[in-house]
């Protein structure tokens, strides 16, 4: 499963991060928001390989 957080400050950004979790997913994305900067939308994207097919 792979999160996809859009950030903003005066450009717009995403950031992307692999996890076995949504929590886990939006704690990884959430840490990597730049000082200054909005979260503004989140997106699952399941068709993105797991974690764990990644490490096999």
């Amino acid at each position: 499963m792979r999160i996809i957080g859009t950030i903003r400050s005066t450009e717009t950004r995403q950031i992307e991060v692999d996890a076995d979790s949504y929590n886990e997913g939006r704690r990884r994305v959430e840490a990597q928001v730049p000082e200054g900067w909005q979260l503004l939308s989140w997106r699952v994207d399941r068709s993105a390989p797991s974690v764990e097919a990644i490490d096999s």
